[in-house]
């Protein structure tokens, strides 16, 4: 659900973050982030739109900084993907040091 349906309508004061969890209580401390569209704003959908505080975005866009470079290397399947459909734990495979 994004945040335009958690509200119930389009009252930014009553939002929820995603990225903390936290309310969102005055619409100067928050970045509106929705898919690339090029329809005049009145236009655009309304159901990929999120509303984060200010420093979430900033955390956010630091966050998909790191995806990409994960993506760049190569790794975005096994360190991405695998672990949102599956327990990190089982994925986890330790290299045990020879002590003898």
């Amino acid at each position: 659900m994004s945040a335009e349906e958690s509200r119930g309508g389009s009252d930014v004061h009553q939002s929820i973050c995603p990225w903390c969890a936290e309310n969102i209580d005055h619409p100067t401390d928050c970045v509106r982030i929705a898919p690339p569209d090029r329809r005049p704003p009145e236009h655009r959908p309304t159901v990929n739109r999120w509303y984060l505080h200010a420093d979430c975005a900033a955390e956010w866009r630091e966050f998909v900084g790191h995806l990409r470079t994960l993506a760049g290397r190569g790794a975005f399947r096994t360190l991405v993907e695998g672990p949102l459909s599956g327990d990190v734990n089982e994925m986890l495979e330790w290299e045990l040091v020879d002590t003898s």
